[in-house]
């Protein structure tokens, strides 16, 4: 038996070809047709879903093109049944919309009362949001979510709220939709507020060490150094230089560096040789120094420790003595630097 090729259709006629070129033509009528079914397989019934399937799964959220992809069902029965889902999702976000709210402060105590859609519709202008969408879908074996979408700063989010018809409850299931039914401000996290600044703005702030340094372009004040006064070891301050007349103790010392080196005779108590005659239990007088400004006022008799002898010191002031005695006007006689310090001696020392 000779095979043949189909090279083409012509007239409802199908061209055959041998293989040595010669061609042929077969008419398609009735009996070829039947020939060729009965030769196919049967592939046997096709499943076809079930509306309520369709539904449940366009229910959840699903569009009608996600379900035909899915199932292998074609796109125009899929749709032939979406139509009653579509509008009972969109009744659900109309009824949480209009689901009433109790704010902390009511503006206006004759109005009817905000909703939860206007409350949330006022908070999204506050923060400047755009591309409000909402959604709607049921969980498998739970209840209904409605769904919020909007852009601000450029960044797409969503908020998602439970929603229970029975009820007219709604319950905020992500941050988004917490800070978004919190009354009062805003929070700044949920929606970051930015401005636009020019190009040609430069910012000055510095945060590095170079901060700190100091500009020498720039007109100051000219600080004038402050002299602080010297201080001494142990933390006082130096003393100023005062004339030395002002006080007691510089007259009493510049009186004994003027009289230093010099030696006087030692008056001795004649009632007790034995004290005169130990270098430290001997009688020393003080020495009256005259100072300025300050008048001579005479000592009292009560601190006189010798009355018997002061009428001899008064006489012999008053004798024509020679010597540095008689310089002194009938005062007492100053001792010398080293009796002060080393003690009385006397004359044979």
């Amino acid at each position: 038996m000779q095979e043949l090729k189909v090279i083409g259709v012509e007239n409802g006629s199908l061209l055959l070809a041998s293989d040595d070129g010669e061609q042929y033509r077969v008419e398609v009528d009735e009996t070829v047709q039947s020939r060729l079914r009965a030769s196919m397989p049967d592939p046997g019934p096709a499943r076809r879903l079930a509306p309520r399937e369709i539904q449940a799964q366009i229910r959840a959220g699903m569009t009608a093109e996600e379900v035909a992809r899915v199932t292998g069902a074609s796109l125009e029965y899929i749709k032939r049944f979406e139509g009653p889902v579509l509008a009972e999702r969109e009744y659900v976000i109309e009824s949480a919309l209009n689901v009433p709210v109790h704010m902390a402060v009511e503006t206006d105590p004759l109005a009817s009362g905000a909703t939860f859609g206007s409350v949330i519709r006022e908070r999204l202008a506050e923060a400047g949001a755009t591309g409000e969408r909402w959604a709607s879908w049921k969980e498998q074996g739970g209840g209904w979510i409605v769904k919020l979408t909007f852009e601000a700063a450029e960044i797409e989010r969503d908020a998602r709220w439970g929603f229970d018809p029975k009820k007219q409850s709604l319950q905020p299931l992500n941050q988004e939709a917490v800070q978004l039914s919190q009354q009062g401000e805003l929070p700044p996290s949920l929606i970051p507020r930015l401005r636009a600044v020019p190009l040609d703005e430069r910012d000055d702030a510095r945060f590095d060490s170079g901060a700190f340094a100091v500009d020498t372009d720039s007109e100051e004040t000219v600080v004038t150094p402050v002299e602080f006064t010297q201080l001494e070891f142990g933390g006082r301050p130096a003393a100023a230089e005062e004339p030395t007349t002002t006080h007691h103790t510089a007259d009493l010392l510049e009186a004994l560096r003027r009289r230093r080196g010099e030696r006087e005779p030692l008056d001795l108590d004649e009632g007790d040789p034995g004290l005169a005659t130990h270098p430290s239990t001997g009688v020393v007088k003080l020495v009256d120094v005259p100072l300025e400004g300050v008048p001579d006022e005479p000592v009292p008799a009560a601190f006189t420790s010798n009355p018997a002898s002061a009428p001899t010191a008064k006489a012999s002031g008053s004798s024509g003595a020679t010597g540095p005695l008689g310089k002194r006007r009938g005062r007492a006689s100053m001792p010398s630097w080293d009796e002060i310090v080393f003690g009385a001696r006397g004359d044979e020392d």
